[in-house]
């Protein structure tokens, strides 16, 4: 487990949040500045099509960027939020993985996603996603199987895997990643089925940002259920914080329309003012420092906007907890 709390921001390639660009050196400059300010990771979703916005506006691809972002730093840790387990093999995924890890010198998180967003999948034709979340689930748990036991593999014979979705016979992957035994595998989300995946597979539970009460359920649960071995917990939460209470509201309304088609029952403006990072320093530290007592150990930010909000967090926020 980690002695302190360890902040992340997701960076920018769709264009949301108020940002004022989609592209590259935006991007970049976002990573920088959050490595220069301390932050221990970066952030951004994997997708084809962007699901923040609308389909035709621009976003750029997961593991090209997080490749080039990973080879321009020199410190910060490299995720995906979440990284979509519909568009590749998972056995290429470990590849795409482990390579990173190399060039980075062993700064790359799997954070994996059973892929939500219908609309990219089809229109793309990736045909192995389905309208059954269960069974994206389901994909997803033999997705990481293979992850693991490619990497954990010695035997001279290489790696086989016979499963309903994915088949292996005597495959290899070389050279490990100097991560040891794999690159930390975050599993995002709080559904029973995605709390069975953690159980089975995760390093660290991601949830989306919720009452310090709420996520301290969740993770006492979860400490009942993982006896045998320790994890950690990451909260992802929207920072709108050092704005007055007008302006405050206006971003939230943003954000709230941004991610309406995001999620079953969409967030109201209020969800967004009461379960993330809202008001003055004072205020921020004091939610953080409630999960923290929650069990919390990592956050990550998504600011708004972007990069003022980066610099914010990372000047008036992080700093404090370092």
């Amino acid at each position: 487990m980690t002695d302190k709390v360890k902040f992340g921001i997701r960076l920018t390639v769709q264009g949301e949040m108020g940002a004022t660009s989609s592209g590259f050196e935006y991007a970049l400059e976002m990573a920088r500045v959050a490595e220069d300010l301390g932050f221990d990771s970066v952030w951004i979703p994997d997708h084809v099509e962007n699901a923040h916005l609308d389909r035709s506006k621009p976003i750029l691809e997961y593991w090209t960027v997080m490749t080039a972002i990973g080879a321009l730093t020199k410190r910060v840790r490299l995720g995906g939020h979440s990284i979509n387990n519909t568009f590749r093999h998972p056995g290429l995924t470990t590849k795409i993985a482990c390579t990173l890890d190399h060039i980075t010198g062993g700064r790359v998180i799997l954070a994996p996603g059973s892929g939500w967003f219908a609309a990219e999948a089809k229109s793309y034709g990736f045909d192995e996603w389905s309208d059954d979340g269960l069974e994206r689930i389901a994909r997803l748990d033999e997705g990481l199987a293979i992850y693991r036991g490619l990497i954990e593999c010695e035997d001279a014979n290489g790696f086989s895997f016979d499963g309903r979705f994915y088949q292996l016979k005597d495959a290899f992957c070389h050279p490990k990643p100097p991560q040891k035994p794999y690159p930390p595998i975050w599993i995002a989300g709080d559904s029973p089925p995605t709390q069975e995946l953690m159980k089975k597979h995760g390093d660290v539970w991601f949830m989306y940002s919720k009452a310090p009460a709420v996520v301290k359920g969740l993770v006492d649960g979860m400490k009942a259920e993982l006896t045998e071995r320790p994890f950690e917990v990451a909260i992802s939460a929207v920072g709108l914080a050092d704005k007055g209470p007008e302006e405050t509201r206006k971003w939230a309304e943003m954000y709230a329309e941004e991610r309406k088609h995001r999620f079953p029952i969409p967030p109201t403006v209020d969800d967004v003012m009461e379960s993330n990072l809202i008001g003055d320093v004072a205020q921020v530290r004091d939610r953080i420092d409630q999960w923290i007592d929650a069990g919390v150990n990592h956050i990550v930010f998504q600011p708004m906007p972007p990069m003022e909000g980066t610099r914010f967090f990372g000047e008036k926020i992080i700093h404090h907890y370092m």
